[in-house]
């Protein structure tokens, strides 16, 4: 894919970024996956079974998107769930397809973390997805028996031999056709073999194809802004805001050690390889498919520690002592081998916590567009991370609000301390200023994986609404978008519980309308 990053404001410092070649690599930038398998994201993504908070999507409402506010949506989050954690709340449900649960955790930093957090004085939450969300707890995860329970898992097995149910898989969507000018008619495909297929629809076209190809299909069949599609000599059918108000997570890395551990290289290979035999002797038993720490979740208010609301999330992950994980973890995060290497020498020391520190209420916005009218360009993306400033003053406030726990009875009893990364363009600046710390952002930024918002949902007097509160795609007949792109703002958590309730409560829509 084309990514063309926005990091920074300031030239000097992105130019200094891509020629020194630290931090996020200038050839690999920023990844950002999508799920092209059976379940999508949900495929391939961590799994958390996060909601955001009634503040989300009653601002959805507010901004005139009637049915959309948390006392409406909650009953489509239930719907889906089948809660093995949560069994006797209002909040959750025991009945759905979707399997929650918790994973088995065992390593003891999992209790150091929260002990420190403790006494910093954050609550500790027996529920992430409760009425208060400012706190550290544990996460609930899409899973089933310890494996995977995706979206494809969940909903597509229990009905796959429905005789109304066709899946063509490893087939490339082109193009939407239209009966007429503005109807939808179905969709314009190429099968594994390359022959060509078009697909029609009874009733509706429904674009599920998430929020980078929901934009790029939406666009290659004239929807979207003339400015976008003249120069790519598509013609237009409907003048549309497809591919902006787009949203993302941003995020940063701190590194700590805990000198104090007694893990070797040894104990970690011979722990792994009997996980491995019990897995496969005991069907599916818990020490293989335990997080270490991924679980744990600390949302925090930068502004107010009284509110019950978060703006950042910080998400953890364990690279024990001895061991090798932080080289995929950090090459896969698109890391360059500087950065990659340093983290791998500390790893060979000490246990290490990578803590990311992730923005939840982003007010930078960026865009996805089309590079040329090819269907199999990849889109430019650019996230605009940072081009609104309060983002990274957000990040700075976390950063001193989480180097409190440094400060703890529990960390320094533990001999933790935050690793220092050799990063040439900000050298010449104090170490931990608020400057400093501009400066590391800037350079480590990263994304939680969370795009939303291309086919922004809106009422009739919002110009950069492209879908209705019913789904429907303006000015167009016969065709809805049912994803994380009709998201008007990104909501305070991972996106794919939201995403699943944005499905169930779109095929309540589209029975009432055609009286299924």
């Amino acid at each position: 894919m084309i990514y063309e990053l926005q990091r920074t404001n300031i030239d000097w410092e992105y130019k200094a970024m891509r020629s020194r070649r630290h931090s996020i690599s200038s050839v690999n930038g920023v990844s950002w996956p999508r799920g092209l398998a059976l379940g999508g994201s949900g495929t391939i993504g961590a799994m958390k079974y996060e909601r955001g908070n009634r503040r989300d999507y009653d601002r959805w409402e507010q901004q005139g998107n009637v049915g959309w506010g948390w006392d409406n949506v909650l009953k489509y989050f239930k719907k889906s769930e089948n809660s093995k954690v949560m069994r006797k709340s209002k909040l959750h449900n025991t009945g759905g397809y979707l399997s929650v649960d918790n994973y088995d955790i065992k390593d003891p930093i999992n209790t150091v973390l929260q002990m420190a957090a403790k006494e910093v004085g954050f609550v500790e939450l027996k529920e992430l997805n409760g009425n208060r969300n400012v706190g550290i707890g544990r996460a609930q995860f899409m899973i089933e028996n310890g494996t995977r329970c995706s979206p494809a898992k969940a909903f597509l097995n229990p009905v796959k031999h429905r005789t109304n149910l066709h899946i063509i898989k490893h087939a490339f969507v082109t193009s939407i056709s239209f009966s007429k000018e503005n109807v939808a008619q179905g969709v314009n495909l190429i099968l594994r073999n390359m022959h060509s297929l078009r697909a029609i629809a009874k009733r509706e076209v429904i674009l599920s194809t998430g929020v980078i190809n929901t934009a790029k299909l939406l666009m290659l069949s004239g929807i979207g802004r003339q400015t976008d599609l003249a120069p790519l000599r598509i013609l237009q059918r409907a003048d549309l805001n497809v591919g902006y108000n787009l949203q993302d997570h941003v995020a940063i890395p701190l590194f700590y050690k805990f000198n104090k551990s007694s893990q070797t290289i040894i104990n970690l290979t011979l722990e792994k390889v009997l996980n491995i035999f019990d897995y496969v002797l005991k069907n599916n038993s818990q020490p293989l498919t335990n997080h270490d720490m991924s679980s744990l979740t600390l949302n925090v208010n930068t502004v107010n520690a009284t509110e019950p609301y978060p703006d950042v999330q910080v998400g953890y992950r364990l690279f024990k002592k001895g061991g090798i994980t932080s080289y995929s973890v950090m090459q896969k995060m698109g890391y360059d081998w500087e950065i990659v290497e340093s983290i791998h020498r500390a790893e060979q020391k000490a246990d290490v916590v990578l803590a990311l520190i992730g923005v939840l209420n982003p007010k930078s916005k960026g865009t996805i567009k089309l590079a040329d009218g090819d269907p199999y360009s990849d889109p430019i993306i650019k996230p605009a991370y940072f081009s609104q400033y309060d983002d990274l003053k957000t990040i700075i406030r976390a950063i001193r609000i989480h180097q409190q726990m440094l400060t703890t009875a529990t960390f320094r009893k533990n001999e933790a301390q935050l690793h220092q990364l050799n990063i040439p363009a900000c050298a010449f600046i104090q170490y931990d200023t608020d400057e400093y710390w501009e400066c590391y952002i800037r350079h480590m930024s990263t994304s939680m994986y969370h795009p939303a918002g291309t086919a922004k949902m809106g009422p009739d007097d919002d110009p950069e609404a492209v879908v209705t509160p019913q789904l429907k795609v303006r000015h167009i007949g016969n065709l809805r978008i049912i994803d994380a792109s009709v998201m008007p703002q990104i909501v305070s958590g991972g996106l794919m519980a939201p995403t699943i309730m944005i499905g169930e409560k779109g095929a309540d829509l589209l029975k009432e309308d055609h009286s299924m």
